[in-house]
């Protein structure tokens, strides 16, 4: 292991709470590279052979906030994840009655990683798509209560899906 990568670990897991794509970029990893680098107890990857399951699964949870971050900008959806069926090589989300929806190349997901751990003094809990490059080119986030705790209900399902 390089000495780059060792020192990344010892800082985060001190802590484990900044801008994982910030770190990333700083340090010259992808962003697989880069979760992998937190402590053990806080992530679980899965092959990207997952992705039916996983992304047919979330529709069903309720509110979750869904992000894009492409480097340049970072789209947020809140609300339900829409379903969606397969054509043309894409998995096609079904437009939701707030407008979200669009395409994922299921094809493109190399790694599923499942991730809890805290930001901005919260749990964040969230399913991060990678592509072949490690980079995460959709992730999904557990809604929160009113209290802006982790729903309950979504967090069990998270934790079956991860194999927790």
């Amino acid at each position: 292991m390089n000495a780059q990568i060792t020192e990344l670990k010892e800082k985060l897991a001190e802590n484990p709470a900044g801008i994982l794509e910030s770190i990333a970029k700083e340090h010259g990893l992808s962003m697989a590279d880069t979760i992998r680098c937190l402590p053990e107890e806080m992530w679980r990857e899965h092959s990207g052979e997952r992705f039916d399951e996983v992304i047919k699964a979330i529709p069903a949870w309720g509110n979750v906030t869904s992000i894009a971050n492409t480097g340049d900008m970072i789209f947020e959806v809140k609300g339900p994840f829409p379903e969606g069926s397969y054509a043309r090589g894409f998995y096609n989300l079904k437009q939701t009655e707030g407008g979200f929806s669009g395409h994922i190349k299921a094809d493109a997901c190399h790694s599923i990683i499942f991730l809890k751990r805290p930001f901005f003094s919260k749990l964040a809990v969230s399913i991060n798509f990678l592509n072949a490059d490690g980079n995460s080119y959709l992730k999904i986030f557990l809604g929160r209560d009113e209290e802006g705790q982790i729903k309950q209900d979504q967090l069990e399902k998270f934790d079956e899906l991860a194999s927790w």
